[in-house]
């Protein structure tokens, strides 16, 4: 079935004895869809949807793992609505405009008030961006799993990737960066006592702002994009991989949040703004479209050939730091 699984008695507490399946669905999770596209949504064993022509389908998903990318003590409406942004910025950063979603949950128990705060702000964020949930799972784990697979169109050919960057392109930043990292290493701490966050923090380590204004504008001016999200060198790198190409950067021209030091804004991660580069004949039009979403954008550097990214502050080199980036299985 496509939403949810039924449980098993021993998994439902006193509060939900009463409700089955259908129910759980229709109080939490279920909102009226008005969108054409959506042949048929949550209820059968699949969802249908008719993407418009001309246009193709970007696909991302990504999980969030209790341990690993939250704690027990992540207020769940602020896990809810972080799980599905930090989706759409992967689709910012294509250019897409997201559509549709898919939500798979696993929890250790079921608990009404969690997954009230949960849904709520899931569907907070779903609907600022006007995406359609049309389905998922939910199931009975050891430990809490979330994941969101998010479907977006792009006219056919439109599509950003990473592959892209060319020898003399400018490299762009969006936002401020290193205030979630910032947040990480205060809850780390204070035992993730989430009161010990200012507001400020708070915002940047649970309510990103995906890019996707930029991102579909951006289609017309960049030659490639990557989101942030796991440390602006490391994805730098990523960038330049996959463009074959190398880059230099300059340390001091980071938009760094004022918490952050530059260390931390370049490597910490969480940021989930992104990174881009365009001719330098097109930064004019880029910073007209800053000021037209309201949303910053500051020039880093410029791609350069070869292979190497070099790092630079006052225009002199400075040895890069070991440590790049986040990736799950890096040997450390």
């Amino acid at each position: 079935m496509l939403f949810w699984i039924i449980l098993p008695a021993e998994f439902v507490q006193p509060e939900f004895a009463t409700l089955n399946e259908q129910e759980i669905i229709q109080r939490f999770f279920i909102q009226p869809l008005d969108d054409p596209a959506v042949t048929l949504g949550i209820g059968d064993d699949a969802a249908i949807i008719a993407p418009p022509a001309n246009h193709e389908l970007v696909i991302t998903t990504d999980a969030m793992v209790e341990g690993s990318h939250f704690t027990a003590e992540t207020p769940p409406m602020d896990l809810g609505y972080k799980v599905m942004a930090v989706n759409l910025s992967d689709l910012a950063a294509m250019g897409a405009e997201p559509k549709w979603a898919t939500l798979n949950i696993t929890l250790t128990s079921l608990d009404e008030s969690w997954l009230q705060a949960f849904s709520q702000g899931f569907l907070q964020c779903a609907k600022k961006y006007k995406v359609a949930l049309i389905g998922g799972d939910l199931t009975k784990g050891t430990q809490v799993n979330v994941s969101v697979q998010l479907t977006g169109i792009v006219p056919t050919g439109a599509a950003l990737t990473r592959g892209g960057a060319r020898a003399e392109d400018k490299i762009f930043v969006t936002g401020t960066i290193g205030a979630a990292a910032k947040a990480l290493q205060v809850l780390k701490v204070h035992h993730y006592a989430h009161e010990q966050l200012s507001a400020e923090l708070h915002q940047a380590l649970y309510r990103p702002q995906p890019r996707i204004e930029l991102g579909m504008a951006l289609r017309s001016l960049a030659n490639c994009a990557i989101d942030i999200s796991d440390g602006l060198l490391h994805e730098l790198k990523l960038l330049c991989d996959a463009s074959h190409v190398g880059a230099r950067l300059q340390l001091d021209q980071l938009p760094c949040a004022e918490l952050a030091d530059p260390q931390t804004g370049l490597t910490g991660g969480e940021d989930y703004e992104l990174l881009f580069t365009a001719p330098a004949d097109r930064c004019e039009k880029i910073q007209q479209l800053s000021d037209e979403l309201d949303c910053r954008i500051s020039a880093i550097g410029e791609i350069v050939t070869g292979n190497a990214v070099e790092i630079r502050q006052q225009n002199r080199p400075v040895a890069a730091p070991e440590y790049s980036g986040f990736d799950h299985f890096e040997k450390r």
